[in-house]
């Protein structure tokens, strides 16, 4: 099957106007707490959700690997589909049958990355797949098929003894191949090879992302703080501006947050404390709120599909994640042992115009392995 299962497995038509909202893409643990996650990134997920949090990492994290997959529930039992869809190219429209009234997710993606205080850099690759047939009347529709290989570097600076200021900067150097098409019924009903040779269009772009994190001036241990970040600052774009035929644009994205940061246990340490302010505990719970897509107002896009809450109990070896994604319950678990990481997801996403018209169950599963060093 090769190259026309994939391209034809990584469609993702859009029937209205609105469509899917899209937001940072790393990591499981975010997703179970439903995509909010600007003001509590403290990690090496900080590069790629606000990194401000990055003047919070006080060792060198090597991610060696973090390998996930990605599906909706439909993915398994529509493999044979997609397979008939790839050999009957000669007849697509009737192949095109089979996927009437359902939506399919698959994804593969892979983040390796080092982490020190104050600075990152990573690799990323991620294929995506989406086919949804839900309009029958009127077969015209919106497909896309993107593959990026991604750079990022990051770094962060911080105020006050505390570090409750925070500034970062984050850029990504992305070649990215495919993008969003119209297809309309003549396309469809002809061969599958003309649907494949609309996404040949490759490129390079350049983006960034601008975050901050203030941290409350509250008593204690626990922890306060509000974030803004501005994904894709102007929008990134692949090709030059002469370029016929590009890779589809990515969109800005601006995103305010709070979170509340509770410590589990942990050792004081009271002249530390007189000097640098409580000790953080690395058991905590979390519970965090984001709105995202500020840019886009409640007239173009619901205000449901703008919230995102999350909950996130943090302990020895375990994890457990609880959340909201727009009007959709999410979940997850994370088990770490070092030098082995699994961790696991559902969450459900807006597919229509309004939130809560048409959710979409997703399910995520990442196997990662990483090195840290103590000592900052």
């Amino acid at each position: 099957m090769g190259k026309r299962w994939a391209i034809l497995l990584f469609l993702s038509p859009c029937l209205a106007p609105a469509a899917e909202l899209f937001g940072p893409e790393a990591g499981v643990v975010p997703y179970g707490m439903g995509r909010a996650y600007s003001a509590i990134a403290d990690d090496w997920l900080a590069l790629h959700y606000n990194p401000a949090g990055l003047a919070l990492v006080n060792k060198v994290d090597f991610q060696i690997f973090d390998l996930r997959l990605g599906s909706t529930r439909d993915v398994v039992n529509s493999y044979e589909n997609v397979k008939d869809l790839s050999a009957d190219s000669d007849n697509l429209a009737v192949s095109m049958n089979n996927y009437l009234g359902k939506h399919v997710m698959a994804e593969l993606s892979n983040h390796t990355q080092i982490t020190v205080p104050h600075f990152a850099l990573g690799l990323s690759y991620q294929v995506h797949a989406n086919i949804d047939m839900q309009n029958s009347a009127y077969p015209q529709t919106l497909m896309r098929y993107t593959k990026d290989l991604a750079f990022h570097a990051g770094g962060a600076v911080a105020i006050g003894k505390r570090k409750d200021l925070r500034m970062g900067l984050a850029f990504r150097f992305i070649t990215r191949k495919g993008g969003i098409k119209s297809v309309g019924i003549a396309e469809i009903v002809g061969s599958s090879d003309a649907i494949v040779e609309l996404f040949d269009a490759s490129g390079s772009g350049l983006g960034s992302t601008f975050g901050l994190q203030y941290r409350l001036p509250t008593p204690g241990r626990a922890e306060v703080t509000t974030s803004f970040v501005w994904h894709d600052i102007g929008q990134t774009s692949f090709g030059g501006r002469t370029t016929v035929d590009r890779p589809s644009r990515i969109p800005a994205n601006m995103v305010a947050g709070l979170g509340l940061r509770l410590p589990i246990g942990g050792k004081k340490n009271r002249r530390l404390e007189r000097r640098y302010g409580p000790s953080r505990s690395t058991s905590h719970l979390t519970f965090a709120f984001d709105y995202s897509h500020l840019n886009y107002s409640v007239d173009e896009e619901h205000l449901p599909k703008h919230i995102h809450l999350g909950m996130n109990l943090d302990l020895p070896l375990l994890a457990l994640q609880l959340g909201l994604n727009q009007t959709s319950m999410t979940a997850g678990f994370s088990f770490d042992v070092g030098v082995l990481r699994v961790n696991a997801a559902t969450y459900g996403e807006e597919l229509g115009s309004y939130g809560g018209q048409r959710r979409d169950r997703r399910y995520l599963l990442s196997v990662g392995s990483s090195l840290a060093f103590k000592g900052f």
